[in-house]
């Protein structure tokens, strides 16, 4: 069902890997829902796919293996949270939000990738008026780096230091250690862990784990590679390729060589490789700290946050803002300083 309404929607790429992402590590042990908002329930309560014009996909939070009211997207991009047609996601997504909130929830958090609408802002039953505490945030992700037809047309699309470095890095790299591009990796499970572990900034074991699992079973998967001539892996880059757009998903660099700005060498490759491929765009999800992100295009993210006005919300709150950890998305967002708080 959720595939057909995809498709209808523009949205059928990110469905594909919605499987994947709800066994991510970070959502393990939360409970992961469905929220369907439609014209009409159908016979016996049962959903009619027609009827149909959006879909939310969030998790609760557990305490002791017992849901505790907080609702919070799984998917900080917001592309797999709300399903709906461009121009309506955020009404949408704020009507989950609401829905979920009425329905005994003390706190829902969902972002939306905006598609064409600017602000939300449903009309609100005056006896809802008191019961809550809206705030909403807009964030723009550097993200989408569009391809020329050639390496040079892309390259001229950054920065020129940036491109000095890109041409630079790479040849010190090949020059000194030797180093090749290899457009489809093959290791075993054990070897890309190592990997994780010898890396800058390594990932928790679990989800490195999670993310070799997943080369297999994401539809169009792509694992690429920098080898040193002794046969050392330098960086390794996964993701997917759908429709002419390639995904980075994560990217992994040995530590101990920071003169050789080894995540500047594999993004050489990859332009290279991906033009060479007829690659229309490249997609980094979550965006990225290297200095090509001044050249790409700004995805708009709404977060929405619905806090039920109660002394447990309050609480539950105050004690998410102290305990969760500086990763933790809803974190982030109930310690954020400029939200702008205002009665529903």
């Amino acid at each position: 069902m959720l595939a057909e309404l995809s498709r209808r929607t523009g949205q059928a790429t990110a469905m594909e890997s919605l499987d994947h992402l709800l066994d991510a590590p970070a959502t393990r042990g939360k409970v992961p829902y469905l929220l369907l908002i439609g014209s009409g329930a159908g016979k016996n309560g049962e959903a009619i796919l027609t009827e149909i014009q959006g879909a939310v996909v969030l998790h609760e939070y557990r305490i002791a293996g017992k849901g505790v009211g907080v609702f919070s997207t799984h998917d900080v991009t917001g592309q797999q949270t709300v399903f709906a047609p461009a121009g309506i996601r955020a009404q949408i997504a704020e009507l989950a939000a609401l829905t979920l909130t009425n329905q005994g929830a003390l706190i829902a958090l969902i972002s939306v990738e905006l598609a064409g609408e600017t602000e939300c802002g449903l009309p609100l039953p005056a006896a809802s008026r008191s019961k809550y505490l809206i705030a909403t945030r807009t964030r723009t992700l550097p993200r989408d780096l569009l391809m020329g037809t050639t390496l040079d047309a892309t390259l001229a699309r950054l920065g020129k230091r940036t491109r000095r470095n890109l041409r630079y890095y790479r040849r010190r790299a090949e020059a000194d250690l030797g180093a090749t591009f290899i457009p489809s990796v093959e290791v075993s499970r054990e070897q890309f862990i190592n990997m994780n572990r010898a890396s800058t900034n390594p990932a928790p074991e679990a989800d490195a784990a999670w993310r070799y699992d997943c080369l297999g079973d994401l539809p169009g998967s792509m694992f690429a590679g920098v080898k040193a001539r002794d046969g050392t892996w330098l960086s390794m880059v996964g993701g997917r390729r759908h429709e002419g757009v390639t995904e980075i998903e994560w990217q992994m660099n040995r530590a101990g060589l920071p003169r050789y700005s080894l995540s500047t060498v594999m993004r050489s490759y990859l332009l290279e490789h991906e033009v060479a491929q007829g690659t229309g765009k490249i997609m980094f999800q979550g965006g990225t700290t290297h200095s090509m992100r001044n050249a790409l295009i700004g995805s708009n993210v709404l977060d929405i946050l619905i806090v039920r006005r109660s002394p447990l919300a309050r609480l539950v709150r105050q004690l998410a803002k102290r305990f969760f950890p500086e990763s933790n998305f809803l974190g982030k967002v109930l310690r954020d300083p400029n939200l702008v708080w205002s009665k529903s």
